[in-house]
């Protein structure tokens, strides 16, 4: 994840756990309390719909930031990053008062 995207979710309130890899994020995912998973767009999509199947069988909301709309990775909300932080941290926020109501900001 860019750290300006780490930036604008730190300044909302959210607590982030920056990875770098793929076995990070797992690793993480198993571990730790997370209250939503956000993929960036370089993830490549079999890696993609591993985390995104993992973290649906943990009850983890998934989100992908993809300007291409390639959904058919199994996570719950696709964001297209062009559209600007504003969207984004208002579909976040929606996302987790829907789904994941313990972690809400």
């Amino acid at each position: 994840m860019s750290p300006l995207r780490n930036a604008v979710l730190a300044h909302a309130g959210y607590g982030v756990i920056p990875v770098t890899s793929f076995d990070s994020a797992l690793k993480i995912l198993r571990r730790r309390h997370v209250c939503v998973m956000v993929i960036g767009q370089s993830m490549e999509m079999r890696e993609r719909r591993a985390l995104c199947s993992e973290a649906h069988k943990l009850g983890v909301p998934g989100v992908v930031l993809d300007s291409y709309g390639q959904a058919d990775d199994g996570c719950l909300l696709h964001v297209n990053p062009l559209d600007g932080p504003e969207a984004f941290l208002d579909a976040l926020a929606a996302l987790l008062q829907r789904d994941h109501l313990a972690c809400v900001v």
